[in-house]
C-alpha cells in the first residue's frame, strides 16, 4: 500500500476534522489544516510533480526545509506519486548538500528559500537536478515558486499504487561517526513504523501528537505516523526555544504527546524549579505522556520529571535504520525501578544480544544489540557491502553495546565504535557520562579514549559547567574517584562545550579530531 494513502482515506472519513496545526509562538502565528485540506495539497503537489515536471515512480526528489505545514505536504506529495523523497537536514551546509545529490541523484529538488544561498554555491553540482521549487518569498527566475503549486486547482487524487517493497525515502543518518549514510526506508516499513508505534504507544483519534524536533529524523516524525495514520491530529512547535511552549500547546491545542531531548527536558526542570514557570497556570489535563530518547538520560532528570509534570514518561530506544524511535522502550512505572534501561522491545520486534561471531551471549553479558523487525530498512542505497555488514540473517547490527538483566530489560552499555581499552580492561564511556552528569556543577559531558604508549588508551572527560559554575580538574578527577573504579576515572579533562546534532547526540567524532588527533597530540607534547 502507498503510505500516503492514509491521507486520502482520512479526508473522505473526516473531511474537516482538523489534521494538522502549525504553531510560531516567536512570531506569534498559528496555521491549520483539515484532512481534507491537507489531501488536497499533497495532490496538487503530485500532480505538479508527475504532470508538469514527468517525475514518475522511482524519481528521487531533494528536500530541504524548515519544520512547517509544507514539509509534511510535499513530502507525502511526492511519496504519493511513487517518487522517493530525500528528506535533508537542514543545518547540511553547501558540501553536504552536494554529498546528499550526488549520492542520490535527484531529477529534481523543493527547497525553502533561506536555503538559497547554500544551494546556490554547488547548484552546478548537482547535475541530475532538472528543475528548483522554491518554498518562500524569495524564488529566483530560473526556479519554480511554490506558490505556483499551492494556486491550483489540481486536486485530482494523484496516488499510484506501490507495492511494500518499493522504495518511499532516502534518509540521510545523523552522521556522529563520519559522512551521513544514506538509508532506504520502504512503504511497507514506514507502515509497519506507524502499526508498531501505535500498538506501544497511548494512541487515539482525539490525541493531538506535539512536535518540536527536525522531521527530516526518525524521531518526531516516525512517531507521529500512527496519529496520522489513524486520523488523529499533529502539531508543529517551530523553533521551539522555551519549554513554556509546550506548555502552551498542551494547554491551548490540548497536546497529548511529545518527544524531547535532555537539554529540553532540563531546561524546563530548571524553569520549574526556579518559578519561570508555574505548572498550575497551565490546563495540562490532556497531556498523556513526554518520552525521551536519543540519548542516556541522567536517572536524576527522569526523578525530576516524574516528580514535577502530571503526564507519563517514557524513554524510548531506536536507530533510522530500524524505523526510528519506540523500537525498544521503558515506561513509567519501570523508569525508576530500572535505572538506565531502555525498556523491552516494542511492537512486532526482536531483539537479541550477540558476540563478535554473532552467537547469543548470557543475561548479563554484554553483546552488540541485534534487531529484526518488518521496520527494518531495505538497506543502505547503493552500497550492497555495507547493507551486508549490517543486515546477517534478517537482523540489523545496531553497532551499540548492550545487556540484558534477567527480568529481561536491555540497557545500552555504550557504542562500539565508542569503547575504550585501557591496559586491556574495556571501558564503556557511557558509565563514566552518568557519574560526571550527576555532579551539581555540570551541565554537559561526553568521555572519550586518549591515546597512550603504554596503556593504548586512558580516559578523557570533555566537561561542559553549569552558568556561574567552576571547576578544575582535580576536582573532576577527585569526584570521579569517589564513584568509580580507578581505571575507570579520567586521566584528563578539558572544560569545552559539549557538542551534539540536532536530535542531542554527542559528536564525539568532532571530540576525537579535536583532542586525539596526531598533531594535537604532538602539540600537547610539545607544550607539556
Amino acid at each position: 500500500m502507498n503510505f500516503a494513502n492514509y491521507s486520502r482515506l482520512n479526508a473522505l472519513k473526516y473531511s474537516d476534522k482538523i489534521c494538522l496545526i502549525e504553531r510560531y509562538p516567536d512570531k506569534n502565528r498559528r496555521r491549520t489544516l483539515t484532512w481534507k485540506e491537507f489531501n488536497d495539497g499533497i495532490n496538487k503537489v503530485g500532480n505538479f510533480l508527475k504532470k508538469q515536471l514527468g517525475i514518475k515512480k522511482g524519481d528521487r526528489v531533494l528536500h530541504l526545509l524548515n519544520n512547517s505545514l509544507e514539509w509534511l505536504i510535499c513530502y507525502f506529495g511526492i511519496i504519493k506519486i511513487g517518487g522517493v523523497v530525500v528528506p535533508l537536514n537542514f543545518r547540511f551546509i553547501s558540501e553536504d548538500i552536494k554529498y546528499a545529490g550526488e549520492t542520490s541523484m535527484p531529477v529534481a529538488f523543493i527547497l525553502g528559500s533561506p536555503f538559497l544561498e547554500s544551494v546556490g554555491s554547488i547548484r552546478q553540482d548537482l547535475v541530475t537536478v532538472k528543475n528548483h521549487i522554491v518554498v518562500g518569498e524569495k524564488c529566483p527566475s530560473d526556479m519554480i515558486p511554490y506558490d505556483e503549486i499551492e494556486g491550483s486547482n489540481d486536486t485530482e487524487e494523484a496516488m499510484i499504487e506501490m507495492a511494500d517493497e518499493d522504495d518511499l525515502a532516502l534518509m540521510f543518518t545523523s552522521g556522529t561517526t563520519g559522512n551521513a549514510k544514506p538509508v532506504i526506508h520502504t512503504h511497507g516499513s514506514l507502515n509497519a513504523t506507524a502499526i508498531g508505534n501505535g500498538m506501544s504507544m497511548p494512541l487515539d483519534i482525539k490525541d493531538n501528537y506535539m512536535m518540536v524536533h527536525p522531521l527530516y529524523h526518525s524521531g518526531s516524525m516516525f512517531l507521529w505516523f500512527p496519529y496520522y495514520a489513524i486520523g488523529a491530529a499533529g502539531t508543529l512547535i517551530l523553533e521551539c526555544r522555551n519549554p513554556k511552549w509546550i506548555l502552551e500547546t498542551v494547554d491551548e491545542e490540548k497536546g497529548t504527546g511529545i518527544l524531547v531531548v535532555v537539554p529540553v527536558c532540563v531546561d524546563l526542570i530548571n524553569q520549574i524549579y526556579n518559578k519561570e514557570i508555574v505548572l498550575s497556570d497551565y490546563n495540562l489535563s490532556s497531556w498523556q505522556y513526554l518520552s525521551t530518547g536519543a540519548q542516556p538520560v541522567p536517572h536524576h532528570i527522569f526523578e525530576s520529571l516524574i516528580d514535577l509534570l502530571p503526564c507519563k514518561i517514557i524513554h524510548t530506544y531506536g536507530v533510522t535504520e530500524g524505523g526510528g524511535g519506540v523500537t525498544w522502550a521503558i515506561h513509567h512505572d519501570d523508569i525508576l525501578r530500572k535505572p538506565g534501561s531502555i525498556g523491552k522491545p516494542n511492537f512486532c520486534v526482536e531483539g537479541k544480544i550477540v558476540d563478535d561471531n554473532g552467537d547469543d551471549v548470557l543475561p548479563c553479558g554484554v553483546g552488540e544489540l541485534i534487531i529484526k523487525s518488518p521496520r527494518l530498512m531495505k538497506g543502505y542505497y547503493q552500497n550492497p557491502e555495507m547493507t551486508a555488514q549490517s543486515i546477517k540473517n534478517g537482523f540489523f547490527y545496531t553497532g551499540d553495546l548492550a545487556r540484558m538483566d534477567d527480568e529481561g530489560y536491555y540497557y545500552i552499555v555504550d557504542r562500539k565504535k565508542d569503547l575504550i581499552t585501557c591496559g586491556g580492561e574495556n571501558i564503556y564511556p557511557v558509565e563514566i557520562e552518568e557519574v560526571l552528569h550527576s555532579h551539581p556543577y555540570i551541565d554537559d559531558a561526553a568521555v572519550i579514549g586518549y591515546p597512550d604508549d603504554r596503556l593504548v588508551e586512558v580516559v578523557m572527560a570533555v566537561v561542559e559547567t553549569k552558568k556561574g559554575m567552576s571547576l578544575t580538574e582535580t576536582e573532576v578527577i577527585d569526584f570521579c574517584k569517589s564513584k568509580l573504579a580507578r581505571y575507570k576515572v579520567p586521566r584528563k579533562v578539558v572544560f569545552q562545550q559539549v557538542p551534539r546534532n540536532p536530535t542531542g547526540k554527542v559528536l564525539k567524532r568532532v571530540l576525537r579530531e579535536i583532542y586525539t588527533s596526531s598533531e594535537m597530540i604532538s602539540s600537547n607534547e610539545h607544550t607539556s
